[in-house]
């Protein structure tokens, strides 16, 4: 089972100094280096097989490997890139896996659809269940009569006055 990543917030200091921040260029090289990365990525592969000789990375075609792979899917250079994590089936077929953002040099794993609309869900039962408890402490049961609602003896002449008012 994958770990829950969505807690942690990764950012390396020395890395963005020494290459003089992010860019479009190097940001997947940066987000190599977290925790959110798969070191069995295609990614990963080609960075191995083609760091000792003169090919470089961009000369091979990703979408003709099947497996994971990495891609920058939205950037608003030098604060903002959006990095998909897909598994590819085929050339033309890629199902997304995984979201992460990286603002400002902080990485961060996005929270799947499931986990936000649970959370929402809770949060909302929990606000019910309270507005359920407020409304049980003013009300009131006698077997002769059933539920009414509690009144204090102010409310109780406000009410009665309000309805003396209404008449006359």
């Amino acid at each position: 089972m994958a770990k829950e990543l969505t807690a942690i917030e990764w950012r390396s200091d020395q890395w963005l100094f020494q290459f003089g921040g992010l860019r479009p260029d190097n940001v997947l090289e940066y987000f190599s280096q977290s925790p959110f990365w798969d070191s069995s990525s295609n990614n990963a592969i080609l960075k191995m097989q083609t760091q000792f000789n003169d090919l470089q990375q961009a000369s091979y075609n990703l979408s003709s490997m099947v497996g994971i792979e990495f891609a920058v899917t939205h950037q608003e250079p030098p604060a903002l890139f959006i990095i998909t994590k897909f598994r590819r089936s085929s050339p033309t077929k890629v199902v997304p896996l995984a979201v992460y953002y990286i603002v400002d040099g902080n990485t961060y794993e996005a929270p799947n659809l499931y986990s936000i609309i649970s959370t929402r869900m809770l949060s909302s039962v929990k606000k019910v269940e309270e507005a359920f408890e407020i409304a049980r402490k003013h009300s009131e049961f006698h077997p002769s009569i059933g539920y009414s609602w509690k009144e204090t003896l102010e409310q109780k002449n406000t009410r009665k006055a309000a309805l003396k008012d209404k008449d006359s």
